[in-house]
């Protein structure tokens, strides 16, 4: 990490009222992050040039409020992101601090090759974020070219159609997948027999 870069980096933080001794004393300073020091640490990822500072600035996001964040320029930082680590983390920080405005690209970035190792991430986020009526298509697209990757986030918003999708691939699913698919179909069988229960119940 370049000590040069981070101390204008930290000085920078000084200057608008965030001082903290060192980029992993952020979040022990600030938790929830201002919204202010949230705005300046997006502002300043894209222009560090150490990939492992960049990447431990965003890893500060994890401490802002969820719903806060904007989403239009996570998405963008994670466009112009040109390596997997990087990636991976403002995709963590999506899927865990749900930023504003952000659902559209999403829906795209899931089914993104270019996504890469991040895609279950983006997947995870999906199916947190989105009605399940809008998630579950998007997630069977993006399954056929990255199942592994996708069969976890749509197991938690399968229905009956995507049981019946997931059974169909047994047959040819092996090792890890297999597993997965046997997982996320018993997982879904649950959650259909709780509905039916409630509905008999509402019947009675």
């Amino acid at each position: 990490m370049s000590i040069l870069r981070e101390a204008q980096f930290l000085a920078a933080l000084a200057g608008a009222g965030f001082p903290v001794s060192s980029v992993a004393a952020i979040r022990e300073r600030y938790d929830p992050l201002p919204s202010g020091l949230a705005e300046l640490l997006l502002e300043w990822i894209p222009r560090l040039e150490d990939r492992r500072l960049q990447e431990s600035v965003v890893w500060a996001l994890l401490a802002v409020r969820k719903g806060t964040l904007d989403g239009a320029k996570l998405s963008e930082l994670f466009d112009s992101a040109t390596n997997d680590d990087l990636k991976r983390a403002i995709a963590s920080v999506i899927q865990q601090t749900r930023p504003r405005n952000i659902e559209e690209w999403l829906l795209l970035a899931v089914r993104d090759r270019r996504s890469g190792n991040s895609r279950h991430l983006l997947a995870a986020a999906v199916s947190k974020m989105l009605p399940p009526e809008r998630a579950r298509p998007v997630l069977v697209e993006a399954f056929q070219n990255a199942p592994l990757a996708i069969v976890h986030a749509l197991g938690k918003v399968g229905d009956e159609s995507v049981r019946a999708f997931f059974v169909s691939q047994l047959p040819t699913a092996t090792g890890p997948l297999q597993r997965e698919l046997r997982q996320a179909i018993s997982r879904i069988e649950r959650q259909l027999e709780k509905v039916r229960r409630r509905t008999i119940l509402r019947e009675t």
